[in-house]
């Protein structure tokens, strides 16, 4: 749906959907319009600060057609053209157009009257290219009241030559620049009375379309135009889920990576841990043949029943404790384990070392462990290492 609002008076406003008029009305202020979240909306701005200038530039683009619009029109506009804006909403190359200006200083109130009154514009356009076309016409004129001074002006909407308004004082001076075989309609017929007689050579056609900005968008839009550009904008915008989309879906996506590096993790360090707990019951089975299936779980328990049942006792024979005083000293020297047995209260550990000096140093320092005494068995060269073979016992 697109809703109509006036931003200055009178506050008018019109909303239509799919072309026709749902409702209508009038408000005290700015901040009392029926905004929806639906609506497209447009404001309509009075025409007497719009004019429309036809021009015809030999610019290929139109950033270059747009450069060169203050130089074309300089002559044409009462004021600076560094103070004004420019509007071409139907370029098209090498030919005539339309170009609609209006004071810079005038587009900023209005998009300042938009942020402040939170209304979120979707374009804005000139109340005088919403005048609608009879079908024999060519020109649309209304008379409307001006409640600002309190007087009447006149509006005029041209097919092809755009919109204007136009001082009563100086309408002869207007239709000095129509063609003569223009059709003009006129919304009073007072008026229309007055033109025939003041121009007998003109063709004025009483039309009654209206007065009000309900009664013109109950016809077809023509040629309206937007006069925003981005530096005029409003900063307040339509609030719209769809805004949220895009961080919804970044935020799906990232949650979607972790969830699947998390499972991924999970998995790798459940296969680590199964790769381990099957190495130590393979250790433990070799330690203690004897012992029968390894339970998950229920290691430590086993080898204390199995060191019972072999005659130690856990409390004289501490498999774990011999186990835990030898790996500190293997572990601090980069020792490789060939091979482990548990027999009669004693700890038999095969290992792999770099060379023969090597044995006795490790000797040494598993004799300087407080709870256990180590004895070399044996040891010998196999195909460049040195594998030693120690007995290890509790004191």
């Amino acid at each position: 749906m697109k809703l109509y609002i006036r931003l200055e008076l009178p506050f008018e406003w019109v909303r239509l959907n799919g072309g026709r008029v749902e409702a209508f009305g009038e408000v005290p202020s700015l901040s009392d319009y029926p905004l929806s979240d639906e609506d497209e909306i447009i404001g309509v701005v009075p025409g007497e600060w719009v004019t429309a200038h036809k021009t015809s530039l030999p610019a290929k683009t139109r950033k270059l057609f747009q450069a060169a619009l203050p130089y074309a029109l300089e002559d044409a506009v009462s004021e600076d053209v560094d103070q004004v804006h420019f509007v071409c909403p139907q370029w098209k190359a090498n030919q005539e157009v339309l170009v609609y200006v209006m004071a810079k200083q005038k587009m900023h109130y209005w998009q300042g009257l938009a942020n402040e009154h939170q209304l979120p514009l979707d374009s804005l356009i000139a109340d005088h290219s919403l005048l609608p076309f009879h079908n024999a016409a060519d020109c649309s004129i209304a008379l409307v009241d001006d409640r600002s001074t309190g007087t009447q002006q006149l509006l005029a909407n041209h097919k092809t030559d755009g919109g204007v308004c136009v001082d009563p004082e100086f309408v002869d001076v207007w239709l000095m620049g129509l063609p003569m075989s223009s059709t003009i309609a006129v919304n009073d017929e007072t008026l229309t009375q007055q033109l025939i007689k003041d121009h007998p050579e003109r063709d004025f056609r009483h039309w009654d379309f209206g007065n009000k900005l309900a009664h013109w968008l109950e016809h077809p839009i023509e040629n309206s135009y937007d006069l925003f550009s981005d530096q005029y904008r409003p900063s307040v915008r339509h609030f719209s889920w769809s805004s949220f989309a895009v961080p919804a879906t970044m935020l799906v996506a990232a949650v979607l990576l972790i969830f699947i590096y998390d499972s991924y993790r999970y998995f790798a360090l459940h296969a680590e841990i199964k790769i381990i707990d099957q190495e130590q019951q393979r250790l433990i089975s070799e330690t203690f043949p004897d012992l029968g299936p390894v339970q998950p779980n229920k290691e430590r328990f086993m080898m204390e029943q199995a060191i019972k049942r072999m005659g130690g006792g856990a409390e004289l024979v501490n498999f774990p404790r011999m186990m835990s005083e030898a790996s500190s000293v293997l572990r601090r020297n980069r020792v490789t384990l060939g091979n482990i047995v548990f027999r009669d209260s004693q700890l038999i550990i095969a290992c792999e070392l770099n060379d023969f000096s090597q044995v006795d140093k490790l000797t040494t320092q598993l004799n300087a462990r407080p709870r256990i005494r180590a004895a070399l068995q044996s040891s010998a060269s196999d195909d460049g290492r040195i594998v030693a073979s120690y007995t290890i016992t509790e004191l």
